[in-house]
Formats: C-alpha cells, structure tokens, sequence
C-alpha cells in the first residue's frame, strides 16, 4: 500500500463505510475484474466480483455473490496492488459494508466488502469448485424463429448471430442474472421487430439518417461530396441489437467512415418509438 500522507487520509475516511471488524472468508471471483473508478485525483476504487463466499474453517458455503471494493494509487494500476485472476479462489481478510439506515437503499449495499489483504491464492474448495462447475455449464434458449441464444454471463445477456437483410447481426437479450424470464420477455419483445425486419431496418436506418445526416456532413473533409439523407440511409449497415424485457432496444450501425469509425446508435423502444440518434465510440 502507499505511505503517502493524502492516500491514508482518503483511505482513513473511505473505510468509515464499513464495520471495523476484519473478518476472513474463501471467496470465488467471478469475472468482472480489473474496473476502478475515481475517488479523486490520483486515488481510484477498485472492485472485483466474487460469485460466491465459504468459511475459512468449514469450507461452507456462507454467501452468495458479492463485490470487493479497495483503494490503490495510479502507480498501483498494473494490477491493482492485489492482481486478482478470473474465476479463482482466494483466501482473503475483509471489512463488511456497514448497513444503510435508508431502507429503500438497503439492498444496493448488500454482501460488499472492502478488500484488506489476500492471505492465500488459487485454493481448493469443495463448495466454490461446484459454484464454479455450475457457472461453466452453457446455458441457452431456444426458439423456433430466432433459433438458440447462449448465456454470455460477463455481459449479463442472452445471445446470438441472426440472419439480417442478407447480412448478419449479433442480437443480445437483456438477462438480469437470476431469472431468465425477463431474457425470455426480451425475446418476445424482439420477436416482434424480426418478424417485420426490413421495414423495421430500413425505419433505423431512415430515423438515423435524419438526425445525423448534417453532422456528418460537418464531418467531411473540405471539397468532399455532400452526402444527402438517402446516400447517409443506405451506407449504414447494422452490426448489433440489444433489447430488454420492456421492449427498450439500442441499435448499433457500422458509420461507413462517414464519422471516422464511430458507431452510431439508434434507441427506443416498442412503446414509445425510435426516441435518439447518435455517434458513439
């Protein structure tokens, strides 16, 4: 850890989140590693998700999934001072979050902890092994229309390659990692779009291209041909369709160099239409 003056100072009033106490538990990492957002200059938050927690001495299963939380440096950024690995078990000290007195709030904070020390790695244990057994096994939908959809578990969505206009699109539904019916609800919402795609393409594609055929005008080179709502419409080529169990969708278009590269982005959804248009990336 850093002995810098500013650093213990933060860390000192980052820790008044969670109880004084330091307990020790297994913990099995999940795959979501590596992110840190900042507290201040120079002084990030690391975090890490585990999918499950046992007893250091019975070898139980006593939590479900959770999340580590710690503070490190910007020199500590190649691997955040503790070098978490994927899907690992670690033997490690930590301080649980104290409890929110907000009860509408409560949950958020919910089987989080802040990272202490990483007493031992890449252990053995019966009851993580087995959570991590059933985390591997492939897990899909089928369907008769849209074909089958696989669990992509770090994105927390259901997904497949569709047939699209004569090309090909990556279609993921929104899965909020415990009930899959809202995966399956988003397959119903989607259904309803697949079951009309080429109008429904060409109503992405016509919606983008007249909320952003004048900026990417702007966008051209000096001397460059002016491209008209029409030409902008029929560039465009889709690449990805994301929806979730409300009908609310984002498409991703590939820009034809007409934005240098950016993707472009059509949101909405079946209630309420196609509702923006914009670059991204």
């Amino acid at each position: 850890m850093s002995e810098s003056k500013e650093f213990k100072k933060k860390l000192e009033k980052y820790g008044n989140k969670y109880e004084e106490e330091v307990q020790e538990m297994l913990i099995l990492t999940g795959e979501n590693l590596g992110g840190a957002c900042s507290l201040t200059r120079g002084i990030w938050i690391p975090s890490a998700n585990f999918l499950a927690g046992a007893d250091t001495e019975s070898g139980e299963i006593n939590s479900g999934e959770g999340e580590l939380f710690w503070l490190a440096e910007e020199k500590d950024r190649d691997g955040w001072i503790f070098d978490l690995e994927p899907l690992t078990i670690y033997h490690i000290k930590c301080r649980k979050r104290k409890a929110e007195k907000n009860k509408e709030n409560a949950d958020m904070f919910l089987n989080k902890y802040m990272l202490v020390e990483v007493v031992g790695r890449n252990l053995q244990n019966e009851g993580l092994l087995n959570v991590l057994s059933d985390y591997r096994k492939p897990v899909f939908i089928e369907d008769g229309q849209c074909g089958r959809f696989e669990l992509e578990r770090v994105y927390g969505c259901f997904s497949a390659v569709l047939p699209w206009n004569g090309g090909e699109c990556n279609v993921s539904l929104d899965y909020d990692g415990k009930d899959i019916e809202t995966a399956k609800k988003a397959l119903a919402a989607f259904k309803e779009i697949y079951a009309d795609i080429a109008r429904w393409d060409r109503d992405f594609r016509d919606f983008a291209a007249r909320k952003l055929t004048e900026l990417a005008n702007d966008w051209q080179p000096g001397g460059g041909a002016t491209i008209s709502e029409e030409n902008f419409s029929n560039r465009i080529l889709i690449s990805e369709f994301s929806i979730d169990d409300d009908g609310e969708y984002t498409v991703y278009y590939d820009d034809d160099d007409m934005f240098c590269g950016h993707v472009i982005l059509v949101t909405g959804s079946l209630k309420e239409g196609m509702t923006s248009a914009k670059i991204a990336g």
